[in-house]
């Protein structure tokens, strides 16, 4: 998993690390937990020739039920079972970390690789059920939309859910309004989070996919009935929930939390060492991996939410050498793309060493992260772009001195 994320992701080992082992154990333990499930449905299938032969045995056999009796004593060897029977809980994942470090394109390429339901969402535009905005439950939906309403295959998907640190409590008391995009909507997600049974209603009034649905529902009555106002019912005990959010101002709770502990000369700098001594990595990007529950809560997390995420991953930010990286080593790089581009037009692009760092110095300046590249290269080769098609142009080169 983490070769395939190499490709495409620069940097952020301990993050791609932290999700690889998280979606491995997870797919491990949906399958063990499976497979201590009796087949219920298979049963519901048979039942009516189970009915057939247990008719025939009852008067055309009589004695056969003797034989029964001593397999009724066999269950004497069950009591091993339930020794075995160690149901796994679920573990979901927080990542953290600053705009443009690569928190969406990790789960975006984490989903690509596991060919699994994936559903992407963001946390903004979710309230509290009953007030304008989004419920919780259409992440679930769009986790079902994704997989053509299977709901077998929706129930060992992956729910990705960005900008959650939004929906952080509001710490303005003087606000006579309730926090209903909050504090409520954490509330909402939490028992989805731990695994319960959801209800979804595809209103086919509107939404992606819903007007194929009914368009060809002569042809789809095998996975899910068509008609209007269907009812699926999903289990979300096995669906993985990876949560990412900026958490603006968190380094500063971090820091201030393990100042506070600390009397004496540097006694700051040991308590920061000895805290960070595993990690052994530049100070600057310390503070997001020493992050524990007590400064989510602080930050506007409630404990009951915080507490149904036992895996944290921190993303670090880019620094210049990872930007130089992300502008030419993944499959599809800026440069790349941008050559492509060009050789459309039989036109060849390069640029220098030292362009490149510059445009990394420039998208770091303006903390943007790795989203900020895009616009520094269009604004310069939009000259070249404009005066190359169609010319006698047959090579373009970009040096330090255009950027």
């Amino acid at each position: 998993i983490v070769k395939h994320l190499d490709e495409y992701v620069i940097g952020q080992a301990r993050a791609k690390k932290i999700l690889a082992v998280a979606v491995y154990n997870h797919y491990n333990r949906v399958r063990a937990n499976l497979s201590l499930e009796p087949p219920h449905e298979d049963t519901h299938g048979v039942s009516a020739d189970q009915e057939d032969r247990n008719q025939r045995r009852s008067w055309i056999n009589p004695p056969s039920e003797a034989p029964h009796k001593p397999n009724t004593d066999k269950p004497l060897a069950t009591p091993a079972i339930p020794e075995e029977k160690t149901v796994y809980e679920k573990s979901n994942v927080l990542l953290i970390g600053p705009t443009g470090s690569g928190k969406t394109l990790l789960a975006k390429t984490l989903a690509e690789i596991l060919k699994v339901p994936f559903s992407m969402s963001d946390a903004t535009p979710f309230t509290q059920a009953g007030y304008v905005g989004e419920d919780v439950e259409l992440v679930i939906q769009r986790l079902l939309q994704s997989c053509d309403y299977n709901v077998k295959k929706a129930e060992m998907g992956i729910v990705f859910i960005d900008e959650i640190d939004k929906i952080a409590r509001r710490s303005d008391v003087h606000s006579a309004s309730r926090d209903v995009s909050g504090e409520g909507v954490q509330q909402s997600l939490l028992r989805m989070l731990e695994g319960t049974t959801i209800h979804i209603t595809d209103k086919s009034s509107g939404g992606q996919g819903h007007g194929r649905r009914n368009t060809s529902s002569g042809s789809m009555y095998g996975q899910g009935p068509p008609g209007k106002g269907e009812t699926y019912t999903v289990d979300t005990s096995n669906i993985l929930f990876i949560l990412s959010g900026a958490f603006i101002g968190l380094e500063k709770t971090v820091q201030d939390r393990m100042a506070k502990g600390s009397i004496g000369f540097g006694a700051s700098l040991r308590t920061i060492g000895k805290d960070s001594s595993h990690a052994l990595q530049p100070n600057q990007p310390e503070p997001l991996s020493l992050v524990e529950p007590e400064d989510l809560v602080k930050y506007g997390l409630i404990p009951e939410f915080v507490g149904r995420l036992p895996v944290v991953a921190s993303v670090n930010s880019l620094n210049v050498d990872d930007l130089v990286k992300v502008l030419t080593e993944p499959k599809n790089s800026l440069v790349a793309q941008y050559k492509g581009l060009f050789e459309l037009s039989q036109i060849g692009l390069r640029f220098s060493k030292t362009a490149l760092k510059r445009v990394a110095e420039h998208a770091l300046e303006k903390k943007t992260g790795a989203r900020g590249l895009r616009r520094i290269m269009e604004s310069i080769l939009l000259e070249p772009m404009y005066d190359a098609p169609g010319s006698y142009i047959r090579q373009v080169v970009v040096d330090s001195k255009v950027v």
